[in-house]
Formats: C-alpha cells, sequence, structure tokens
C-alpha cells in the first residue's frame, strides 16, 4: 500500500437539529418602530394648509321663528371680492410654466410675481392683500404650490381658487 486509505464518513439525518425562528423579539422591536413614529410624528405646518374660502349660502336655523331662514350677514371681506388681484397661469403641453398675469400685466417669472405682490402689499398698507388663482388644468402641481407659497411668503393675506372657465376671459386672447 503505497497511499494511506482514507475513510468516508457517511452523515445520517438523525442529528439534523431544527432551526427555531424568534418571533417574539420582532414582533417586540416592530411595535416599538411603530409606537417611536406616532410619537414623533409633526402635524403639517402653516406652510402646507391652504385656507380655503368658500361661498357662504344662507342656512335655514331651527329654532327661528315660524320656520323662517334668517340669511347670516356677509363678512366684509366677502363684500369686495372684485378688488381681489387676479392671477393667471397657464401651462404649456409638459405642464410648465408657459405664462403668469396679473391684471393685465404678463409677469416673466415667479420671483417678479413676488416682486409686484410686495409692492401692491406696500400701497395697501394696513388693508388685506388678497388674490385669486386661476391656473390651467395642465398646470404641474410644483409650479402650482410654488405660486401659492410665493403669494404666502409676500403676506397675502387671502389666497383663492378660481375655476380658470369661469373666470373673466384672458384679454391675451381673443376669438376671431
Amino acid at each position: 500500500m503505497s497511499r494511506p486509505e482514507r475513510r468516508r464518513r457517511v452523515r445520517t439525518g438523525a442529528h439534523a437539529e431544527e432551526v427555531q425562528f424568534p418571533v417574539t423579539p420582532m414582533l417586540d422591536m416592530a411595535f416599538q418602530l411603530l409606537a417611536f413614529f406616532i410619537f414623533t410624528f409633526q402635524s403639517p405646518t402653516t406652510e402646507t394648509r391652504l385656507d380655503l374660502y368658500l361661498p357662504s349660502v344662507p342656512v335655514a336655523l331651527p329654532g327661528s321663528a315660524r320656520g323662517q331662514a334668517r340669511a347670516t350677514p356677509p363678512k366684509r371681506a366677502d363684500l369686495d371680492l372684485e378688488n381681489d388681484l387676479m392671477i393667471r397661469v397657464q401651462a404649456d403641453d409638459l405642464g410648465d410654466l408657459k405664462s403668469i398675469r396679473l391684471g393685465d400685466s404678463t409677469l416673466p417669472d415667479v420671483e417678479a410675481l413676488a416682486d409686484r405682490l410686495r409692492r401692491y402689499a406696500g400701497v395697501l398698507g394696513d388693508r388685506p392683500l388678497r388674490v385669486r388663482i386661476a391656473a390651467d388644468d395642465r398646470l404641474r402641481y410644483e409650479v402650482a404650490a410654488r405660486i401659492i407659497g410665493t403669494c404666502n411668503a409676500v403676506g397675502v393675506a387671502s389666497i383663492r381658487l378660481a375655476d380658470p372657465a369661469s373666470s373673466p376671459p384672458d384679454p391675451s386672447r381673443r376669438s376671431p
């Protein structure tokens, strides 16, 4: 024998151990994470909040005399809606900003809108500056949020969203 013979050992399945999966510590960790995220959640701040002023309608009060409805008197802010500044925003086919119009004047970008609104706020003094925004349906949300954020940063007291179809016609769009 020139070589020493090696014996092979054959393993049998009788001595194999079962692998146990500890579920309880993982559930404990999941509930701890859930509690952590619930306790550290911060509600949205004022920069993500939009004040929407919806039209008010007279409501019939159940305790009114003879069942007649009494209309609530309109607020001062609702009386002079014609004094609101109208901002018309048009989008191109991709939803990007195409043009901004403040009243009858066309503005090149959102920064120019901020500058113009600051000047209007200076002219109004202590009276509130209010705007109505009539945006194109194709306008991307990011652009609309930037315009609303600009109005909010300048100090606009009331931002109203107007339907572009119901707003007064744009003088630059004349039908032949």
